[in-house]
């Protein structure tokens, strides 16, 4: 079996029903069969066949399999002298691996019920690229080495499959992530208007949805994207405001889940960095979202350390109305100084604490000391380092 045989048996491997073994096996034989005389176009396409098995956001690509993946790519790159992908060589796996089941959905026959006055026709069936997970991985491998400053000659390629992964389920990792690699080229992403519409869909995503695999990694990443894109467009204030209200909606479906409960949190500050005193808008809601986590006993050091972050970004935000919440913050924070007296993590929350009672007194030193005081005089001896 010659080399190009080879790597079309295992582009039509089944991956979610081959071994991992089979898939290495064949790995190795096209390693080996390289062919430096095989037409260059021949060589880029077959590239992209090894780049489906090197990226590890693809579930079916094992640690082993990237390995040997990484070896046969390293092969080809000196070959074909590559180090980034062109567009032209970007355009050539698009079109041999990609493009051909994207373009093209499964349909299935729409038969006329007798009696019936609806005419016979044809039902969207499970996209077809679906069916063949390579040519998503393709796709991420080739869009993560594809150079930046040439994203304009192949939008026509990037786009519609980064818009048809986001809106999917299954896949919507894939396609968020797509997204960030997008607008590496955040000129063109701003002044062609396409990062805009990335972020009218990614907008759509920041929606925690409890049946996926790992629901706190699909709203980091949905978050993430929506930031990165933001940033790489320049949004107005608006945009930022949209993520405030997906961080309040968010926060009643997961407030008693650790791990969404620390994403959520986490972009308290991100959004402080961005909107500043806009924040203000928020505010009662983000107050209330720390406090909160300071205060519940699910909530571990690490997480309660989080939050305290979030306290002295909101007050170097917003000093002028961080200052109305004093009481019920220091409070807080109170009630995580005490949980981490036996917990794992308990100095670096301390530490933590501290930085953000500086920060409040920054913005009001003696509502600080009224509560301090308040606190030191119910339990002497305890806060004393306050």
């Amino acid at each position: 079996m010659g080399y190009l045989a080879c790597v079309e048996k295992l582009w039509d491997v089944d991956v979610h029903a081959a071994s991992e073994r089979d898939v290495c096996e064949l790995i190795e034989q096209c390693t080996a069969q390289v062919d430096a005389t095989v037409d260059r176009s021949q060589l880029v396409s077959s590239l992209a066949v090894a780049g489906a098995f090197s990226d590890v956001s693809m579930d079916y690509v094992t640690p082993r399999v990237q390995v040997l993946a990484d070896k046969w790519i390293t092969d080809l790159c000196s070959i074909l002298n590559l180090n980034n992908l062109g567009s032209c060589e970007f355009n050539l796996i698009c079109t041999d691996r990609v493009h051909p089941y994207f373009s093209e959905p499964s349909t299935k026959s729409q038969y006329k019920l007798m009696h019936s006055d609806a005419q016979p026709g044809l039902l969207m069936g499970e996209p077809k690229w679906k069916k063949r997970s390579q040519c998503v991985g393709a796709f991420m491998w080739a869009l993560s080495r594809l150079d930046a400053s040439v994203m304009s000659e192949s939008v026509v390629f990037v786009l519609p499959v980064t818009l048809a992964l986001v809106d999917d389920y299954e896949y919507r990792m894939q396609g968020l992530r797509a997204s960030c690699l997008f607008v590496r080229n955040a000129e063109f992403a701003r002044r062609s208007g396409t990062g805009s519409v990335l972020l009218s869909s990614i907008r759509t995503c920041l929606v925690y949805r409890s049946d996926a695999p790992q629901p706190h990694k699909l709203l980091h990443t949905a978050f993430t994207a929506f930031v990165v894109v933001a940033d790489a467009i320049q949004v107005d204030v608006q945009e930022w405001w949209a993520l405030c209200d997906a961080l309040v909606v968010n926060y009643g479906y997961v407030s008693d889940k650790i791990k969404e409960l620390r994403v959520v949190c986490e972009q308290i500050s991100i959004v402080c960095e961005r909107l500043g005193v806009c924040v203000a808008r928020y505010l009662r809601a983000f107050i209330g979202i720390v406090t909160h986590v300071l205060e519940s006993g699910i909530c571990v050091a690490e997480l309660q350390h989080v939050a305290a972050e979030q306290v002295t970004a909101l007050a170097k935000a917003c000093p002028q109305r961080v200052c109305v919440y004093v009481p019920s913050v220091v409070a807080a924070l109170a009630r995580a100084w005490d949980s981490a007296d036996n917990s794992s993590g308990a100095d670096k929350l301390r530490d933590e604490i501290h930085r953000a009672l500086a920060s409040l007194r920054e913005t009001d030193a003696d509502a600080v000391s009224r509560a301090v005081r308040s606190l030191q005089t119910a339990r002497p001896g305890h806060f004393d380092t306050w």
